[in-house]
């Protein structure tokens, strides 16, 4: 570490914040979706509280203009990766738990949806002291949610998608070196009537 270059740690400092970052979009995400589980009738079922998790995302609550999930997400400011990642673990196996085996099953891990995927495969300007830096956000967004053990794999929808947008995310993805299973992708594009497509990265 001593010999490390000025480049490489401010590329480290960009990931440990990116990092942090998407920890805290994700364990927002489940807060709120834990807490709508724990509100609804315990008879609910699955396709109920399916429609309900849509509709709470597409139409999210509003507390002194600013939507539930925002303001969950600015809450988490203080924490750091380790403990949202360990904080988002606890929460999705209480889950399991509220609505029984038929929406979570016991021995499987969920699947995480990247919806409008494809404004995160495109390049995100950044303003730098010499111009424009552009960089992808997909790829990192993806070997976070795959990194994190959290999910059994990544459902990505949008309607300007490309199978070659996916392609290359996927290739420049590192294989984890210490997973047992290799990473599963359905992808969902131009239509959401579309049949699944299933990617398998080598």
């Amino acid at each position: 570490m001593a010999n490390m270059g000025n480049g490489d740690r401010s590329t480290k400092h960009n990931v440990d914040v990116a990092h942090r970052a998407f920890a805290m979009l994700i364990c927002a995400r489940v807060f709120v979706l834990k807490c709508l589980l724990e509100k609804l009738p315990s008879d609910t079922d699955a396709k109920t509280a399916r429609r309900r998790w849509a509709l709470a995302q597409a139409m999210p609550p509003v507390d002194l203009a600013t939507e539930i999930f925002v303001a969950v997400f600015r809450s988490f400011c203080a924490a750091n990766k380790t403990d949202l990642i360990d904080f988002t673990e606890s929460m999705l196996k209480g889950m399991k738990q509220i609505l029984g085996p038929d929406v979570f099953p016991p021995t499987q891990r969920p699947f995480v949806v990247v919806d409008e995927a494809q404004q995160a495969a495109e390049y995100l300007n950044e303003s730098t002291t010499t111009g424009i830096d552009k960089r992808p956000f997909l790829h990192p967004f993806y070997n976070f949610l795959w990194d994190t053990r959290l999910f059994h794999g990544v459902i990505l929808a949008g309607t300007g998608l490309s199978m070659k947008m996916v392609r290359t995310m996927s290739s420049q993805s590192a294989q984890p070196q210490n997973h047992s299973q290799v990473p599963v992708v359905f992808v969902k594009v131009g239509q959401f009537t579309k049949a699944e497509q299933t990617i398998r990265p080598t």
